[in-house]
């Protein structure tokens, strides 16, 4: 009982000497939160900086219209726990071998979708450099199609 008596006092003797530590340690937790909420936006945001990212809202309405395709990239098991309505499956790993080179007939917009994104930069990179157009990333994947309450089907 007596140490108990003792923190309380010791504690009171910090809060008489530094009055504004209960507001910074507030304010720094505060700060946290706000931190470990925004990090996978900010991850997001800094992948798609200069790169031709689409929101799910603007995916949504070049669905409406005939001029676009989009390739899900994630395994087999994420696609079939729920995917986009009219996707093309193509696993990130069969990338490269499905989509070799561009049809010069197809005048379709690709869209590439996975779980956050980050698969889809990197598709992008290796799609670009064989000479693909046209072919955009759904910012946040479908983790942000989730998020808009997206239509998904399994």
């Amino acid at each position: 009982m007596a140490a108990i008596a003792q923190a309380l006092t010791t504690l009171r003797g910090w809060m008489e000497a530094y009055p504004f530590l209960p507001g910074l340690v507030f304010s720094a937790l505060c700060l946290l939160l706000l931190f470990g909420v925004a990090l996978p936006r900010l991850r997001s945001w800094r992948r798609g900086q200069g790169r031709p990212v689409l929101d799910p809202l603007q995916v949504e309405e070049l669905l409406q219209g005939p001029g676009v395709l989009l390739v899900d990239l994630r395994e087999d098991d994420a696609f079939r726990r729920g995917h986009i309505r009219g996707c093309l499956h193509v696993p990130f790993a069969e990338l490269t071998r499905r989509l070799a080179s561009p049809d010069p007939q197809a005048k379709r917009a690709l869209v590439l979708v996975d779980e956050t994104d980050a698969l889809s930069h990197r598709a992008l990179r290796q799609l670009t450099a064989r000479g693909f157009e046209w072919v955009y990333v759904l910012k946040g994947g479908m983790r942000a199609w989730r998020a808009e309450s997206r239509p998904v089907v399994k």
